[in-house]
């Protein structure tokens, strides 16, 4: 989409006055609005859906993202401390998470599945798995060590080049999915599928990453086949 978010922000720059030295008068502290009528003109037409997760944020913010989508900010440590705290109010991780995309994903047709390539974060514990994604979302994937990615649902007899078995691994936290058509390693995240250890967190993750989208494991099947 280009500059988008130089688009956006000039649009609504032109809504405010000039003040004698002629700079614009624009408040402090400005949402992204899609109630903002200059907003919605800037938007590419039939793509405003993709711009609901940015409503109510930082205009600058939302604006510099658009403009810069692989420039990101992870969560520190402190910020691992509170989630994992609303994650598991209980303490401890429930032995039985992360159940959903096994269950749900089992359900996605192939025809759908097989055109997302997608890695399942699956190897290390549920608290590690968080760091791990925060680690790729904030500075994507290293092409310069071996990266295995699969289908998120492969076709019968795919696999065993993969290192996956087949489709990408569903027992994890994460699974991390690559735009329709894509590839992981060559044009990055662009979806994440949240298992049930994480449904807590979604709407933290998804402020912290606003151009990633972060779809619950039990809602998956539809989000995919609606793309």
């Amino acid at each position: 989409m280009g500059n988008i978010g130089t688009v956006i922000f000039n649009a609504v720059k032109k809504s405010f006055p000039l003040a004698q030295n002629g700079k614009t008068l624009m408040p402090h502290n400005l949402k992204f609005s899609l109630k903002n009528p200059y907003i919605l003109e800037a938007l590419p037409e039939n793509k405003i859906d993709e711009f609901i997760k940015f409503d109510g944020q930082d205009l600058k913010t939302v604006c510099n993202l658009l403009d810069n989508p692989q420039i990101r900010k992870g969560f520190d440590n402190g910020e691992f401390q509170a989630l994992y705290r609303k994650a598991f109010p209980n303490v401890k991780v429930p032995a039985d998470s992360n159940c959903d995309a096994m269950v749900y994903l089992g359900s996605l047709p192939e025809s759908i599945g097989s055109k997302f390539d997608a890695h399942g974060l699956a190897k290390e514990s549920v608290p590690a798995q968080l760091k791990q994604l925060n680690n790729l979302l904030t500075n994507g994937i290293d092409k310069t060590r071996t990266f295995c990615t699969a289908p998120l649902v492969a076709p019968k007899g795919v696999g065993a080049g993969l290192g996956t078995g087949g489709s990408a691994y569903r027992d994890g936290s994460f699974i991390i999915v690559a735009d329709k058509g894509k590839s992981l390693v060559d044009d990055g995240i662009k979806h994440v599928i949240v298992n049930d250890a994480y449904y807590n967190i979604i709407i933290d993750l998804q402020r912290k990453f606003p151009d990633v989208n972060f779809v619950r494991a039990d809602e998956a099947v539809e989000y995919f086949s609606k793309l």
